[in-house]
């Protein structure tokens, strides 16, 4: 009898044991702590255009351009009508690096004299990765892609000498200084028609 009051008393025990062991363990709470947050927010910046290249270029005569056209070479931003805007090309984003896309456009009217009107080509090189070719219709010469702002910075590029303009085969020309206006349009939307 007293054996089996024994193994009773060790079963319950032993069943006491196994409850404890698959109870959860609790993390302590320390009085002495706690938790809190701290916070700022980034304001948006702006994107701005802010400097676009005036172009002067090598001058020819009338029986180059009535015979076979010109190609003639930029020479710096010197010119007689008007004031210059300089050599360069800039751009400053600081919209910031999750709204990065950028496209510049740039569009030539005709060059014009007295009565005379010159359709012209302009090959746009830098020492920068702006480039392209400008005509009368509007085409992008950069974007965010080739300059590498990420919307958190500021892209320069200057004149180079291989820009040139090229001329038609004309008739009818009148002597003097030729003007024509550049239009540079910056918008904050990506380009699919900028070289690579």
């Amino acid at each position: 009898m007293m054996k089996m009051k024994a193994l009773g008393l060790s079963l319950a025990t032993v069943a006491s044991l196994g409850l404890l062991v698959n109870l959860p363990v609790q993390a302590a709470t320390d009085p002495l702590a706690g938790n809190s947050v701290g916070e700022f927010e980034v304001a948006k910046g702006t994107l701005t255009l802010d400097n676009v290249p005036t172009f002067a270029f090598e001058g020819t005569d009338v029986k180059t351009l009535v015979t076979q056209g010109a190609d003639l070479a930029y020479t710096n931003d010197t010119i007689k009508n008007g004031t210059t805007t300089g050599t360069s090309l800039k751009v400053s984003d600081y919209r910031g690096s999750d709204q990065p896309a950028w496209n510049l456009n740039a569009k030539m009217s005709d060059f014009t004299n007295k009565t005379t009107t010159i359709t012209g080509s302009l090959t746009y090189v830098t020492d920068g990765s702006a480039t392209g070719t400008v005509t009368a219709d509007d085409s992008s010469v950069w974007n965010n892609t080739k300059a590498l702002t990420a919307g958190a910075g500021i892209a320069t590029a200057g004149t180079a000498t291989g820009t040139k303009l090229a001329l038609p085969k004309t008739t009818g020309v009148s002597t003097g200084t030729y003007d024509a206006d550049l239009t540079w349009t910056l918008s904050s939307t990506a380009s699919d028609t900028a070289s690579d």
